[in-house]
């Protein structure tokens, strides 16, 4: 039996940190769920506060974290992300547990104070051992993933970008250099992959769109619009219109 431990994943990751939240454990429910899609280390990502991501007029999310780190490449605000930033000031600040827009996002929310990386590896592993105790209980699986520290968000991040982009050896250079990593034997040595030399090709060519197809689409115009590629359409009105997104 192979019991050699795996990194954390993305999807482990945030599944994990949906868990923490049911569990009141805001910060370090943030933390999992923002982290592998920012691939910070983690003193830059702990630095952020609310006004560096949230329109706190209005509650709504900006598009790109302002990091204050000028070492650390421009992070966007994805839809996914940005979701659950507004989601979390929503429902946090109705509980009053937000102070002020200059706090840190990733506080413990029990205490009022920030977290930080000096006791998270502990804390977050503490979190790990009650919630591997309560999928074996429910499911009978026992996980196999790494002690969850630190690193475990960007290696998460990193490895997804690896895999996108079919782990060339480009790729691995293009991140070792995003990661800001001395050099790329390093990054190799993190991720615990290895560059491939050749181009591997995808026959699967339509599987961001699988789980859309339905055979009514074609009786109905506004299902027709996401799947064409079309450059505008004639409306009821006789005007030629073209949608915004292709402005």
């Amino acid at each position: 039996m192979d019991t050699q431990l795996k990194n954390w994943t993305s999807k482990a990751l945030v599944f994990f940190g949906m868990w923490l939240w049911r569990e009141k454990e805001y910060g370090h429910a943030m933390l999992c769920l923002h982290g592998p899609q920012l691939g910070l280390k983690i003193g830059t990502q702990l630095n952020i506060t609310w006004n560096d991501v949230i329109n706190t007029e209005d509650g709504l999310r900006q598009n790109e974290v302002n990091l204050r780190d000028k070492e650390a490449h421009v992070r966007d605000i994805s839809n996914f992300f940005g979701q659950l930033l507004e989601m979390a000031y929503y429902e946090l600040s109705i509980e009053s547990l937000i102070k002020s827009a200059d706090d840190s996002i990733y506080l413990n929310y029990k205490t009022g104070k920030p977290l930080t990386s000096s006791t998270l590896n502990r804390e977050l592993q503490a979190h790990v051992k009650r919630f591997e105790s309560e999928i074996k209980n429910r499911t009978g699986l026992i996980l196999d993933y790494k002690p969850l520290k630190t690193n475990a968000f960007e290696i998460a991040w990193a490895m997804d970008m690896v895999k996108k982009y079919n782990y060339s050896k480009q790729v691995f250079i293009a991140v070792s250099n995003f990661m800001g990593h001395r050099t790329l034997k390093d990054t190799i040595q993190l991720l615990e992959l290895e560059p491939v030399e050749k181009i591997e090709f995808d026959f699967d060519n339509v599987s961001d769109i699988r789980e859309f197809v339905d055979f009514n689409t074609f009786d109905f115009r506004k299902n027709l619009k996401k799947f064409l590629d079309f450059k505008g359409y004639i409306d009821t009105d006789g005007q030629w219109y073209i949608p915004q997104y292709l402005k």
